[in-house]
């Protein structure tokens, strides 16, 4: 997701249209996020416009195009983490599935397969998979945007892998069964 130097200095200026340039280019990457972390379209689209509105409000703090990512990436998860202590104890999230509303419906048994796995994640794990399996960020960039040290990411995302491998008993989302040197990404 590109995002240029010149719109994240002009949304930290304040620049209206600067920032709603920001937010057309980057909804549906946040709303994805979101949705990944979740697993329910409302809750996602309501926490994507939450991190955005905390996001214009704080946008004065945004410097540098590097940082962008790490911190609306923080802004996100936090969002996300606050949506899911305000839920009623009885919701059942962990039947909807992890298919992307946005895109066809192209392998959906073996996206049935991940939803059910992902669904067996603790929050954190989840978040851990989101940031670096399914948004490509770095485990460092991942770790600092989730406000974790490295070595908890390292954890988590080890812990996860090791879940999703076991119950999908295949390669898939970069994963592959346990080896003597552990759990590799493919």
């Amino acid at each position: 997701m590109d995002v240029s130097e010149e719109i994240v200095k002009r949304v930290g200026l304040g620049d209206e249209e600067a920032f709603s340039e920001l937010f057309q280019t980057t909804w549906k990457h946040a709303v994805r996020t979101c949705w990944l972390i979740l697993r329910n379209k409302h809750d996602a689209e309501e926490t994507a416009q939450e991190a955005f509105l905390k996001l214009y409000v704080h946008r004065a703090e945004l410097r540098e195009v590097s940082t962008f990512w790490a911190w609306f990436y923080r802004i996100l998860t936090n969002t996300a983490l606050d949506r899911i202590r305000k839920r009623k104890p009885h919701s059942d999230v962990d039947n909807v599935p992890i298919v992307d509303p946005t895109s066809g419906i192209q392998r959906a048994e073996h996206r049935m397969q991940i939803s059910q796995a992902m669904g067996k994640l603790s929050y954190d794990e989840r978040v851990a998979v989101v940031l670096v399996l399914f948004n490509d960020l770095t485990e460092k960039e991942a770790a600092k945007a989730a406000g974790w040290r490295l070595g908890k990411l390292k954890y988590r995302l080890n812990r996860a892998r090791r879940i999703l491998a076991r119950d999908l008993q295949q390669d898939s989302i970069g994963v592959t069964k346990e080896s003597k040197g552990g759990i590799q990404r493919v």
